[in-house]
């Protein structure tokens, strides 16, 4: 699930800045941005993410102010030299002006952050990890929010597929008596003028054959039970996102079903109403956690 959170702890030794973004993915991914001494520690980010984070992409980012004159980034004049001459060769080359000497700030190498040895490190870690949690926090508090209202548009849609599932189960039955009328007919048309008669055991046979393989009994049963078991799911379930994504492909399979088997216009047009929905049940699926 998307979302956004971010933690700022202060103390005599500095202060320490987090920032966590997610995005959807079906597997837990960190990426870490942070300072290199506490690469070492990225275990133990990651540990804390996944107090709060089950699955997405998650995105941390970690900065760390010492307190003190010569604490904080600092310039790497030779680096920022070398861009700036490679630009202007380029520049003149494409006969353009040079951009803002400000941007080159973002480049790799230009600016030079704060080295932390082991000891430095862990003496600054429980500073660290207070302002990981605080941002965790944050984002669980982000996301709650937003699964309410991502909750409210799965419920409305699973409403609609009931109500075109309601539409389909009165229709159903129209199917065989529309082809026994349509079986009669043509029969009829076939052999006037002739004296072959039409046995009503013969007609009753094939349009038995027929409703039985047109029979959606089995698929709206199911479609019922896991449109049931979804709601159950939104409303108790923690971290459901793998489980919605499931029963999204079984509701899937169920609609193509009912869809290949509705040889009847009313029909075709509720199983495509019902795949519009699981659709976008999907789309939203993918970004529940």
């Amino acid at each position: 699930m998307t979302g956004y959170g971010e933690s700022i702890v202060q103390n005599e030794q500095g202060f320490c800045r987090v920032e966590i973004r997610t995005v959807n993915n079906r597997h837990f991914k960190l990426s870490l941005r942070c300072p290199d001494g506490f690469l070492q520690q990225e275990a133990e980010f990651e540990r804390l993410l996944r107090e709060t984070i089950s699955r997405g992409s998650v995105y941390l980012s970690v900065k760390f102010d010492q307190s003190g004159d010569s604490a904080g980034p600092r310039l790497n004049t030779e680096v920022l030299k070398s861009y700036w001459r490679q630009l202007n060769e380029v520049c003149r080359d494409l006969s353009v002006q040079p951009p803002d000497p400000t941007r080159l700030l973002d480049l790799p190498g230009v600016l030079r952050e704060d080295s932390f040895d082991s000891d430095v490190v862990e003496r600054l870690w429980p500073l660290v990890e207070q302002a990981v949690k605080g941002a965790a926090k944050h984002l669980q508090d982000f996301r709650s929010k937003e699964g309410a209202s991502t909750a409210f548009e799965l419920r409305q849609l699973c409403k609609s597929i009931e109500t075109a599932l309601e539409q389909i189960v009165v229709m159903a039955p129209q199917v065989s008596r529309d082809y026994h009328e349509k079986l009669v007919q043509r029969t009829r048309d076939l052999l006037s003028g002739t004296d072959v008669k039409i046995e009503p055991a013969d007609v009753i046979r094939e349009v038995a054959v027929y409703a039985d393989r047109c029979d959606i009994h089995e698929e709206i049963t199911r479609l019922r039970s896991h449109i049931n078991q979804f709601f159950t799911l939104i409303e108790g379930e923690k971290s459901p996102g793998r489980k919605l994504d499931f029963l999204c492909q079984e509701m899937f399979r169920e609609v193509n079903t009912i869809g290949s088997k509705a040889n009847h216009v009313g029909l075709s047009h509720s199983a495509v109403d019902l795949k519009s929905s699981v659709e976008r049940i999907r789309e939203i699926v993918q970004n529940v956690e």
